[in-house]
């Protein structure tokens, strides 16, 4: 019986770490998402949610920087479907405890993440395969 490994390496350890990696990537940018999404310019009548953009650009980054990591565009989106479950969580009133509120810049924040782990996604899928093709 020989311990080496493949010439690849175990495939399913590198599969898992790619998703682990992309599940705490997900948390941390969900646990950090509400300390940006509150912020908000007030104009005369109107409401400019920067926070809830920045907050979502931050997904966005991190969702793609663990799918080119670990060259899996289905990491993305396990990225943002964790921080999706993490605001989801913070968003619970319990008590006097709740991070994001139903206004404006919590919608965006929450509902934004829905629509953003898909387009990472696919965006990730669209890279890395214009990169295989040029290998």
């Amino acid at each position: 019986m020989s311990l080496a490994q493949p010439e690849g390496g175990n495939l399913t350890a590198k599969r898992w770490s790619g998703v682990i990696a992309a599940l705490g990537a997900g948390i941390g940018a969900g646990l950090l998402g509400p300390s940006l999404h509150g912020h908000a310019w007030f104009t005369s009548g109107a409401v400019i949610p920067y926070g809830a953009a920045l907050a979502l650009l931050l997904v966005a980054a991190v969702s793609i920087f663990v799918a080119l990591w670990s060259k899996k565009s289905w990491n993305a989106v396990w990225c943002g479907a964790a921080a999706y479950a993490t605001a989801g969580l913070l968003s619970l009133q319990l008590g006097s405890f709740g991070l994001i509120f139903d206004n404006t810049q919590g919608r965006i924040w929450l509902y934004g993440i829905a629509v953003i782990a898909p387009l990472t996604g696919w965006l990730a899928w669209l890279i890395l395969r214009g990169h295989r093709r040029r290998d």
